[in-house]
């Protein structure tokens, strides 16, 4: 019961997302679409932004999942661009909402502390042999640019954003060339 609630409470604060600004959205009117108490909700959740959190976290472990349950063995850097495209692509709705809301950019710290764990899950291009404050930069540095590029991409229309492999070639091509410098 209490994961159908968590269910029922976000997607009742999703709803509420595509009617009114984050701002004027109240505890009581995410209850209220849910069909279910205020002490349900506190029951769950702290406060709106807890309940915020916790979507972001719900984004980021399927994303994480989704990455996890793909074999290693011979997984290029552009395949993991792709399955990460893909994955932001088939969430693009509550993305695009998210960033109407100005709210995307916030998740930003959420990913963040995920990131490490994906330092050791392929090779990239920019890995390097080094501390765990060294490698914590270089994810800090390479996760805000994929971030970034997400809420630019994804704040287009589907007519206009390119497909989800065409920004996973062109950030593998930038990469080398960045390493290579040809």
């Amino acid at each position: 019961m209490v994961a159908q609630s968590r269910k029922w409470l976000i997607e009742s604060f999703i709803t509420l997302l595509k009617e009114k600004p984050y701002e004027s959205i109240t505890v009581k009117d995410i209850a209220e679409e849910a069909q279910l108490s205020r002490r349900t909700f506190y029951r769950l959740f702290k406060d709106k932004t807890a309940l915020l959190s916790y979507l972001g976290d719900q984004l980021i472990h399927d994303y994480l999942n989704q990455l996890q349950a793909i074999p290693k063995t011979n997984l290029n850097f552009e395949q993991v661009l792709t399955i990460f495209f893909n994955f932001w692509w088939s969430k693009r709705k509550l993305v695009r909402l998210l960033i109407h809301q100005n709210l995307f950019m916030n998740l930003l710290d959420q990913i963040n502390p995920a990131a490490f764990r994906l330092y050791d899950f392929f090779d990239a291009p920019w890995h390097i042999n080094g501390s765990r404050q060294e490698i914590s930069c270089v994810m800090s540095f390479s996760v805000g640019g994929f971030w970034n590029v997400l809420n630019t991409w994804l704040s287009q229309d589907d007519q206009h954003a390119p497909s989800p492999e065409t920004i996973a070639k062109t950030l593998s091509r930038a990469l080398v060339k960045l390493q290579t410098g040809k």
